[in-house]
């Protein structure tokens, strides 16, 4: 048992890291760049239908209206999480 959780953490950290980077990269452009950030936001804006299971949830939440003007304080938040996020990867 112990073997296989060490070679699930070789496998899952660098994925982890990964992501967190990447979710970095976008706190990053939020804070920096928020114009940037709203047009990148609107570029990758995709509505995804599910099936008839799921109709109760398929309803469109448009969060944009409280995320743009806000970028630079989620842009921070984002950063602060994946600091926390990466520093827990690494000692765990």
């Amino acid at each position: 048992m112990q073997g296989l959780l060490f070679s699930l953490h070789i496998v899952w950290e660098p994925i982890a890291l990964g992501l967190l980077g990447f979710a970095g990269l976008l706190g990053l452009l939020a804070v920096v760049s928020p114009r940037l950030f709203q047009k990148l936001a609107g570029q990758t804006d995709r509505w995804v239908d599910s099936t008839r299971a799921l109709e109760c949830l398929d309803r469109r939440v448009d969060i944009d209206t409280y995320v743009l003007p806000r970028s630079r304080l989620l842009g921070v938040a984002v950063i602060a999480s994946v600091a926390v996020l990466s520093y827990l990867v690494v000692i765990l």
